[in-house]
């Protein structure tokens, strides 16, 4: 799992991991967190992994990561957490460096309700074409679904799961390409702005005032 600060990462990763081993048991899945310095965010995928019965392995380095899949190679899959970091964090290309394993396959986590520039940065900056596919957080946070859909198709990437909420399974869903559109059209929420009265007059007071008509030449 690969995305900015604040996405949901670690969660959608325990999501995952839930559904995973509930369907084909806790000890077929391996965890794995490159997030060692954010205490906070390793504790939490640890408290996880207490629940499901998996250890959490922590990688420090590349070298350190290679180990740890040989070791879990006997594993149906391997999750692994990395840190969150902003899309022009120079960190972000050695992350990914990192993660260049061929039989790594990264998935992207997008925050719906984010921006649709600042999408379109993080999916610049994390290499999206190149990922496995997409998870599209915070749905339930997502005022407007569309400048993050419109990243996706514009870019032809494939989303493969979406998270609306911190319930771990339960706010983890596959959602066909229908009902996402679905979810965009139907909109809601309130404009941040809105055209009054004293924004058309402020627009007006610039315009040149009518000059009379030129005289005919002769």
């Amino acid at each position: 799992m690969i995305g900015a600060t604040g996405v949901g990462k670690t969660t959608s990763t325990a999501k995952l991991a839930a559904a995973f081993a509930t369907r084909h048991g806790a000890a077929n899945l391996g965890l794995i967190t490159l997030d060692a310095y954010r205490v906070g965010a390793h504790e939490q995928l640890r408290t996880y992994g207490r629940i499901l019965g998996v250890p959490v392995h922590t990688a420090h380095d590349r070298a350190s990561l290679e180990d740890l899949l040989d070791l879990l190679s006997g594993k149906k899959m391997v999750l692994i957490d990395t840190a969150g970091m902003a899309q022009r964090d120079t960190r972000t290309r050695e992350l990914l460096d990192m993660l260049s394993h061929r039989a790594i396959n990264r998935l992207l986590v997008v925050n719906a309700s984010a921006q649709g520039e600042t999408i379109e940065d993080q999916l610049a900056a994390y290499a999206a074409p190149s990922c496995r596919g997409i998870v599209l957080s915070k749905l339930d946070e997502a005022v407007k679904l569309g400048p993050a859909l419109d990243s996706m198709i514009r870019h032809k990437l494939k989303v493969l799961a979406v998270a609306n909420g911190q319930r771990v399974p339960e706010d983890w869903h596959r959602l066909s390409a229908n009902a996402l559109v679905q979810r965009a059209l139907r909109g809601g929420g309130t404009a941040a702005w809105r055209l009054d009265e004293s924004d058309v007059n402020l627009i007006f007071a610039g315009l040149p005032a009518a000059t009379a008509a030129a005289p005919a030449h002769a």
